[in-house]
C-alpha cells in the first residue's frame, strides 16, 4: 500500500495552525478580499495591529503573500466565521 505523498500543508483548522480568534477574524476578511484599511474599520483595530495579524497568518499557513494564503485556506476547506464588511 502506497503512503499520500508527504506535503507540508496544514490541516484541520485554523486553532490547530496556531491562529488566534482575531487572525482568524482577519482571515475571514483577507478571504472576502478586504484590504487592510477596510479591516481596519471592520474590527475597530489600528493598522499596524492588523499588519501584525496578517504577518502572523502568513506564518502559520507557510504563505509569502496574501493571494497564496487565501488560495490554501479555499484548498484545506477551511469555514471561517461569516464577517461583514
Amino acid at each position: 500500500m502506497q503512503k499520500p505523498p508527504a506535503t507540508s500543508e496544514p490541516t484541520s483548522s485554523p486553532a490547530a495552525v496556531g491562529l488566534t480568534g482575531r487572525q482568524i477574524d482577519v482571515l475571514a476578511l483577507m478571504m472576502r478580499g478586504q484590504s487592510n484599511k477596510a479591516i481596519c474599520r471592520v474590527l475597530d483595530l489600528a493598522e499596524p495591529t492588523v499588519k501584525n495579524h496578517v504577518t502572523g497568518i502568513l506564518k502559520a499557513l507557510n504563505a509569502t503573500n496574501r493571494t497564496e494564503a487565501v488560495i490554501k485556506v479555499g484548498e484545506l476547506g477551511w469555514e471561517l466565521p461569516e464577517m461583514s464588511g
